[in-house]
């Protein structure tokens, strides 16, 4: 059976592949409170699934990282330990590297790796009565576009959808761009807005942290940007289990108004966290410490 460890590193080098993406090079790594740092390879199929520690009963979190990533990336070495940490769920941790080394390989197959996604979640659907309002997808970079993808192809409408920094590049005029439509809540965090990330808002809700282009403490360092936006992810959920300070946006009039953080709207959103947030809509702003916690609210 192959496992991956999920451990925090500072950087992760992966190979670049010739071939394109098929429905075999997209792997699922199942992570539950019981196999917190040891992964369980999980395999689309009814027995795979009977014989796994996936349990139908219990809400599931699927992770999607971006190109020239991996499984065993920091994106997930935060964000998986962060569910798990407090809540009692499935974590889906998707690895699709093979397909993705570059990023303009990524570009091109994310549409099949969303479709990929879907059919596993369709599958549950189909042979266990599972419920798409079970599943929450979280999305980085171009795996902010991909989780889209996935929720619009799953058979029933999923709650909530994360994408953390989507990317900019190649996606302004691209048919399957992540939308408002791709779940009943779609929640977007801007970290990098018009340099790696996409500037425009997305979702229904749409958060620019520090103006949403360079986070406090990173200067112009545009890897530091994208890493804090799934460390600030990841204190969202911690916080609903230590009561820490909580990420709560300004709302804006523009993008232009958030971009220059001259927001004076309403503190009436927060980013993160587990709450439901059915309703919310809006372009909001916030200020984060340069180091955690970084909530300051």
């Amino acid at each position: 059976m192959f496992a991956v460890k999920c451990a925090l590193v500072l950087s992760v080098a992966v190979a670049v592949s010739t071939f394109e993406l098929g429905s075999n090079d997209v792997i699922f790594h199942l992570f539950t409170q019981n196999n917190v740092v040891e992964s369980e390879a999980l395999v689309p199929s009814v027995n795979a699934i009977l014989s796994s520690s996936f349990s139908v009963s219990k809400r599931t979190v699927i992770t999607i990282h971006s190109n020239a990533e991996s499984v065993a990336g920091n994106f997930n070495a935060f964000v998986v330990r962060a569910h798990l940490d407090v809540e009692d769920v499935n974590v889906l941790a998707v690895d699709w590297s093979r397909g993705s080394g570059m990023y303009t390989q990524g570009l091109a197959n994310a549409p099949q790796c969303g479709e990929v996604i879907a059919q596993f979640i369709n599958l549950l659907i189909a042979e266990f009565g599972y419920n798409a309002n079970m599943v929450r997808i979280v999305g980085i970079g171009i795996g902010a576009h991909v989780a889209g993808i996935a929720a619009r192809r799953i058979n029933g409408q999923v709650p909530h959808v994360i994408a953390i920094d989507p990317s900019l590049h190649g996606w302004t005029h691209h048919p399957q761009i992540l939308s408002s439509d791709a779940a009943n809540i779609v929640e977007v965090l801007h970290a990098t807005a018009g340099i790696r990330g996409y500037d425009y808002p997305l979702g229904d809700i749409d958060f620019y942290p520090n103006g949403g282009s360079a986070q406090n403490g990173c200067g112009a360092n545009v890897d530091c940007s994208y890493t804090y936006a799934y460390a600030f992810y990841a204190e969202s959920i911690r916080q609903t289990q230590d009561g820490g300070n909580r990420f709560v946006g300004t709302k804006c009039d523009s993008y232009e108004n958030a971009i220059a953080m001259e927001c004076t709207g309403a503190r009436d959103a927060v980013f993160g966290g587990l709450s439901d947030k059915s309703g919310a809509s809006g372009i909001y702003v916030f200020s984060t410490n340069t180091v955690p916690p970084f909530a300051r609210d």
